[in-house]
């Protein structure tokens, strides 16, 4: 362990500057241009040089800090160890490569607090990921929520933007709550809430571990993305911009919510055969439910959102094979992920600022007009696809072959499919978007200002080199976490294919997906729906009904059941009311008639009652004493 105290300093900056940074950028006027972008610039500069000095510090003992708080030393425990540093490396990286793109968003007169929510979300990613301490998280954790809601609120107008930031809140909301729930429990059971000493007596899938296991799950899935807990984010992808995507679903949510997977799977818990096939199959299904989606999109940027969410399920199958091959492969996946599909969103917000639209089916023919766009798109496109020699071939190899290695064979076709729709839904975009005939009202479009053409052009170079040198981030960057986590790491291969099988295979994965858009455009005669015959195929077409209605959107589902639920109860509220105001009162009103008819009788019965009460007095005057 390494308590230097110069060095453990050196955990606070990420943490710290960030945030003391975004409450600055509020006090710098609207008319001071370029002022709040440096300053976002220069923080996540100086956060990214302070993960790599990180990086290069912890070794074999990781750096503690530790932050009294009421007297519980270990309450505010922050610690570096391989994994937490290749995150928090990530984590500055990618804020950093935001803050530069963001200068040419057209924020609609919000670049101060899109620039603050910036700073305020990197400052809460990196204590995420520093966090010894399971509460300490949970606050770091929690607190993107809110962040995240304000994110898509401010960046539009109208039902449907406020209907997403709230759809968003409560999704991610509730799922957090699930995961302070798992955290209490685990508390209660460990009598610690650091990660640190729990990994020295690993919690069992038994009883009340059981519980909390699932509770932290759904928060670590949530944040991911994956299945059923993804649909905020195709809703947010229509009413956010282009850097918000960038950012948060593509890159930050990923990064927190694969990490917290690995640690509770892994470093935590010692799981059994049932909850890896579990994992395993949530990964297969997410793969395939939002490939399938993604698919039939005729928005550039709901399209995107769809493969983010599909990507993480390759990344849930990897770690789910609980095998050192396939963690590495979902790990390596990660990073990957974050590289190319930010690329991706970027090159979204690049044409949708040059075009004014993200309708696929009024672009195309940019190619020549957005070269460095078109370029950067095709090298992350391949990547997401798993084209060799780029860095997403390499770590789906892996996830392929940790899946065969697990012996469930199933799970490793269910990926390979997705893999093929995957390259069939981008060979649909980019001929859309970049190929073909271009509009005549976009005869003139130019290429993105240079803010936006360097971080591309920096995402796109890590696609290429990741792949090209894969073994150098799997040496560097993989291997060291999963040592981390407690991974017994061998030789892990990369160069070229582990298998001639899956050179066949990886072979005919590309030839369908081309043979089935040369199909589609056949059939079709326009590019955005090549994928059409897909969409209206047997069995097929009623399930995208069923999709383009919620029958599948967790939301929706759960607003029909509240629903529902509240008829019954609002039912069996008027039952009470009608038997707490409703029969009193009946009752009464009966008394009262009663009453009144007594009152209105005849004579002779009047005068019975009048001389019966003037004889009993009377009696009672003359000394009769009642026993």
């Amino acid at each position: 362990m390494n308590t230097n105290t110069n060095i453990s300093n050196l955990i606070l900056i990420p943490i710290l500057i960030p945030f003391i940074s975004a409450f600055l950028i509020l006090l710098i006027s609207e008319k001071t241009k370029y002022l709040k972008e440096v300053l976002s610039i220069a923080v996540a500069l100086l956060c990214f040089i302070a993960s790599i000095t990180l990086l290069r510090l912890v070794g074999e003992n990781p750096i503690i800090y530790q932050i009294p708080w009421l007297g519980y030393r270990e309450m505010m425990a922050f610690r570096v160890d391989h994994l937490s540093a290749f995150l928090l490396f990530a984590v500055s990286m990618f804020s950093t490569l935001i803050s530069i793109y963001a200068i040419s968003v057209k924020n609609k007169g919000y670049s101060k607090i899109f620039y603050f929510l910036l700073l305020l979300t990197q400052s809460a990613a990196a204590g995420s990921v520093l966090s010894d301490n399971l509460i300490a998280m949970l606050f770091f954790w929690e607190s993107m929520v809110v962040f995240l809601y304000v994110y898509i609120y401010i960046s539009g107008e109208g039902y449907a933007v406020r209907k997403a930031a709230l759809k968003t809140f409560l999704i991610n909301g509730i799922s957090d709550i699930a995961m302070m729930i798992g955290i209490v429990i685990v508390g209660y059971i460990s009598d610690t809430y650091l990660m640190s000493s729990i990994s020295s007596n690993k919690l069992i899938l038994s009883g009340w571990g059981t519980i909390a296991y699932i509770m932290l799950l759904i928060g670590a899935l949530t944040k991911a993305g994956a299945f059923p807990f993804h649909t905020w984010i195709p809703d947010a992808a229509l009413n956010s911009n282009a850097a918000f995507m960038a950012y948060i679903p593509a890159a930050i949510d990923k990064l927190l919510g694969i990490y917290f997977l690995a640690r509770i799977s892994i470093y935590l818990y010692s799981l059994n055969t049932t909850m890896q096939v579990i994992l395993m199959a949530i990964g297969a299904i997410t793969i395939l439910v939002a490939v399938m989606m993604a698919l039939v999109q005729s928005d550039y940027k709901r399209l995107l959102s769809y493969h983010a969410v599909s990507q993480t399920g390759y990344m849930i199958l990897g770690i789910g094979t609980l095998n050192p091959i396939g963690i590495a492969g979902g790990l390596f996946h990660m990073i990957n992920h974050a590289s190319y599909k930010s690329c991706l969103f970027m090159t979204s917000g690049a044409v949708e600022r040059e075009t004014g639209t993200n309708d696929i089916s009024k672009l195309g023919g940019l190619f020549s007009r957005m070269p460095v766009t078109a370029i950067c798109f095709i090298v992350a496109a391949a990547s997401i696809s798993g084209i060799a020699p780029f860095n997403g071939f390499f770590s789906k190899e892996l996830v392929y072959k940790g899946t065969l290695a697990s012996g469930w064979t199933l799970f490793f076709y269910a990926a390979e499919l997705g893999s093929i729709l995957t390259l069939a839904s981008f060979l649909k975009l980019g001929h859309s978007v970049f190929f073909g005939s271009c509009p005549e009202n976009l005869k003139d479009t130019k290429e993105a200002p240079y803010s936006m053409i360097i971080p591309m052009i920096l995402l796109a170079a890590i696609c290429i080199v990741f792949g090209f040198g894969a073994d150098i981030p799997v040496s560097k960057f993989i291997e060291p976490s999963l040592s981390s986590l407690g991974v017994v790491v061998g030789n892990i291969e990369l160069a070229g294919f582990h298998t001639d099988s899956l050179f066949i295979i990886f072979l005919v994965v590309v030839i369908i997906a081309v043979t089935n858009h040369i199909i589609g455009f056949r059939l079709s005669g326009k590019a955005y729906k090549s994928s059409d015959h897909i969409h209206h195929a047997p069995v097929l077409k009623e399930t995208y009904a069923m999709a383009d209605k919620g029958y599948f959107d967790i939301y929706e589902i759960s607003r029909y059941i509240f629903a529902y639920f509240a008829g019954i109860m609002f039912k069996v509220d008027r039952f009470f009311d009608k038997l707490i105001d409703d029969i009193p009162s009946a009752i009464t009103r009966w008394a009262s008639e009663q009453l009144s008819r007594l009152q209105s009788a005849s004579y002779r019965v009047s005068m019975f009652f009048i001389f019966l009460f003037i004889a009993i007095y009377l009696l009672y005057l003359g000394g009769i004493k009642w026993q």
